[in-house]
């Protein structure tokens, strides 16, 4: 990839370094978490409590942390993040070590976890654009989601589910000690990432309007810059997502995606267990087999970005997610249910690459932080939501059906809901046209 200098070619490297190795041990401990949970409980709604504690920061911080990285370095915002991660694995891997833990405890770790992943991803976000060249988005998200499913879904829950036949400890202290070597990558870029003005002018001439004089106690006069207003500033993410057309219809759409999918990442691991009848190998080798299509996805996204728009990329993604999943609903045949995730894995790659890639390539960098954010809240977010659903589901579900058809019956409801907004995001952006 042809990168703008030495500079940024030296913190590219780093940067992708560090994302890898994060989500390398994020792939261990998301892995060992199900089945620490299960070994707890039984109960779908008590297990959704801890997924739903991992994402709920979503939910609570995305619209203030944009604010945060469109004020302030990025660099320190990543550092901040990842010594926070650290921090909360190795409390957990002591506690569970220690034999301490329990679900409530449990939750109020994945919580700590989940909101420096919320400063984490956000950041990385608007960093990618200001060292790769916008014709080369596609692709650079491309290789930031490769190594992401590489080392997350491949490496780490292949992995997971190996080590934790050892011990439930060990891959919750494995991801403690990647957590500080990626602190230290992270510690070593060069530059500070401050977030991007429109141009050189502009900034002198904010710089100036900004500093007010003000007396001090002895009577000099210093230049300090006002207080700004945080709500203003949220606001004005929401504000420039909801006065476009197209990433209205985008944001809408997230919810609805990220919603149904999270109800049936939360009762997957019963699914597994119970329906298909596998082991932790044999788990981690399931989702491996999906993460190999996503990393086709995104390989393939840029050349298919080619041969269609956006939008295009965006509609079959969807309603290939929505038939898909409904087939997995359909079915308790692992093998069969390993090429469905396969293929659905593609396809949730090639939709999460191109809407990152509409909001960097359209959205200006100063504002980027904080449309991003409305975009982690409106998906990210309610997945909170979703989890805790998706173990009330099959909790209700059990009082009219037997267990297994209502460990299935998630999927069959997203495919349903998917189908439908597939054909209803065409209707409605028929005649309008996209970033």
């Amino acid at each position: 990839m042809k990168i703008r200098s030495k500079s940024t070619t030296h913190n590219y490297s780093k940067l992708f370094s560090a994302f890898s190795l994060t989500f390398l041990g994020d792939g261990l401990t998301l892995a060992a978490v199900p089945w620490l949970v299960s070994t707890l409980t039984t109960d779908t709604l008590y297990a959704s409590i801890t997924m739903t504690a991992l994402r709920l920061p979503w939910l609570i911080f995305s619209l203030p942390v944009g604010v945060l990285i469109d004020r302030y370095s990025r660099k320190h915002m990543l550092v901040g993040a990842s010594f926070t991660r650290m921090i909360f694995l190795l409390f957990l891997t002591i506690c569970i070590w220690g034999g301490w833990i329990s679900i409530p405890l449990l939750a109020l770790f994945m919580f700590g976890i989940g909101l420096s992943r919320v400063v984490f991803d956000s950041t990385v976000q608007t960093i990618i654009p200001q060292i790769v060249e916008e014709k080369k988005l596609e692709k650079a998200n491309g290789q930031f989601t490769a190594g992401q499913l590489i080392t997350s879904d491949i490496l780490g829950v292949a992995l997971g589910g190996f080590i934790i036949t050892m011990h439930i400890v060990y891959p919750f202290a494995i991801d403690t000690v990647t957590a500080i070597i990626s602190l230290l990558l992270i510690m070593g870029l060069r530059g500070s990432f401050k977030p991007a003005t429109k141009s050189k002018e502009s900034q002198a001439q904010e710089a100036s309007e900004g500093a007010a004089e003000q007396t001090t106690p002895d009577g000099s006069e210093q230049k300090t810059r006002p207080m700004k207003n945080w709500r203003r500033e949220m606001w004005s993410g929401i504000q420039y997502v909801f006065q476009d057309r197209f990433l209205r219809g985008l944001a809408i759409l997230s919810v609805t995606i990220t919603l149904m999918f999270s109800m049936i990442l939360v009762t997957q691991i019963f699914f597994v267990r119970e329906v298909l009848q596998l082991e932790a190998y044999a788990f981690g080798i399931l989702i491996s087999i999906a993460t190999i299509g996503s990393i086709l996805g995104s390989q393939a996204v840029a050349y298919m970005r080619k041969r269609w728009s956006s939008k295009q990329l965006i509609l079959l993604s969807i309603l290939s997610m929505g038939l898909l999943y409904g087939g997995v609903g359909l079915t308790s045949n692992a093998y069969v249910v390993g090429g469905l995730y396969f293929c659905a894995a593609f396809f949730i790659v090639v939709y999460n690459v191109v809407r990152s890639s509409i909001l960097q390539r359209s959205v200006p960098n100063e504002l980027l932080g904080r449309v991003g954010s409305v975009f982690r809240f409106l998906s990210f977010g309610i997945s909170a939501i979703g989890t805790l659903l998706g173990g009330l589901l099959v909790r209700v579900s059990e009082g009219f059906f037997d267990r297994l058809f209502s460990l299935q019956l998630p999927y069959l409801l997203l495919s349903g809901v998917y189908i439908v907004a597939c054909f209803l995001f065409a209707s409605k952006m028929r005649n309008v046209p996209e970033n």
